[in-house]
């Protein structure tokens, strides 16, 4: 019971983002305002790591998995893709690199933060 209130907690955080991102006329995607309302609350304690921790440890084993209907519908239409197949190979290379970049500089900061502490 307790991971099906833990991932009712999470969507209900995902359609609080789906509900900002149509009154709020600043152009971010629903899901990134679901997890900026998600770090609100776990910055300001309202919400704990624990109420989330056995979905997340459970979402992100199996995460392979939900990748699999974006590789697919890849593989299905690599005809199209044929043509542009090094620029699509750039830039998710780029885009790989950046977010390791970006994840590593978060980490970074947060261990300096968390040291202060």
């Amino acid at each position: 019971m307790r991971i099906l209130r833990q991932t009712a907690v999470i969507f209900a955080f995902g359609y609080a983002g789906e509900a900002l991102s149509r009154f709020v006329p600043i152009g971010f995607p629903a899901s990134v305002w679901g997890l900026l309302l998600m770090l609100v609350f776990l910055g300001l304690r309202i919400l704990k790591p624990r109420h989330l921790e056995e979905t997340a440890q459970f979402l992100s084993a199996n995460m392979a998995f939900f990748f699999l209907p974006a590789a697919v519908t890849i593989f299905e239409n690599f005809g199209v893709l044929r043509p542009v197949l090094f620029r699509f190979i750039l830039i998710c290379a780029a885009g790989t690199a950046v977010t390791f970049a970006v994840t590593y500089g978060t980490v970074r900061l947060v261990r300096i933060f968390m040291e202060r502490r």
